[in-house]
């Protein structure tokens, strides 16, 4: 009897032990998405700023901006300069956008570039904060019809589908504005 006590105990214990190694919390979830993004980074040879550049000329190749929610943030085009209209408050704006994943690999996971990809795209109205957080903040910066740009985005502020798993994506984004 106590053989089988004993091997009852050491199955619970290799099984916890097993368990703890699978650490599939979320914030271990956090960790890894830090670790991926670290790594895209690196591979990519972006230049991290900590200071928005005010002049189109200052984003270079490969300088993105990192912002207090966690946007990467990188300027393309600066769009349709020779207009001086620029995003208010509740103008609607229709996105244009290619989803990659940050693996080694990069993998387009959404296109929603052109109206062949996607011939009813979606829209939102600045300053809503139902739709994606990246995508308002990013608005926000990039300020003209037809400005593009790159993202890194963690998960906490992409679309809900990616909050579980924390799943960082990269984007080009691309803006029309709609008065």
């Amino acid at each position: 009897m106590k053989q089988i006590s004993y091997l009852i105990i050491l199955v619970f214990f290799t099984s916890i032990s097993f368990s703890s190694c699978n650490d599939t919390s979320y914030a271990n979830e956090l960790k890894q998405e830090k670790i991926l993004i670290a790594e895209y980074i690196k591979r990519n040879d972006i230049h991290v700023l900590s200071k928005l550049p005010t002049d189109f000329k200052e984003w270079g190749d490969n300088n993105y901006y990192l912002s207090e929610s966690g946007l990467y943030f990188h300027l393309v085009d600066s769009g349709d300069v020779t207009i001086n209209d620029t995003l208010k408050a509740n103008d609607i704006i229709v996105p244009r956008y290619k989803e990659y994943n940050l693996y080694t690999v990069a993998d387009t996971l959404t296109s929603n570039w052109s109206t062949i990809d996607f011939p009813f795209p979606n829209s939102f109205k600045f300053g809503d904060t139902q739709s994606c957080t990246a995508f308002h903040e990013a608005a926000s910066y990039m300020l003209r019809n037809n400005s593009k740009a790159k993202l890194i985005v963690k998960s906490k502020i992409g679309f809900p589908t990616y909050w579980s798993p924390a799943t960082p994506l990269a984007y080009i984004l691309k803006i029309q504005i709609q008065k």
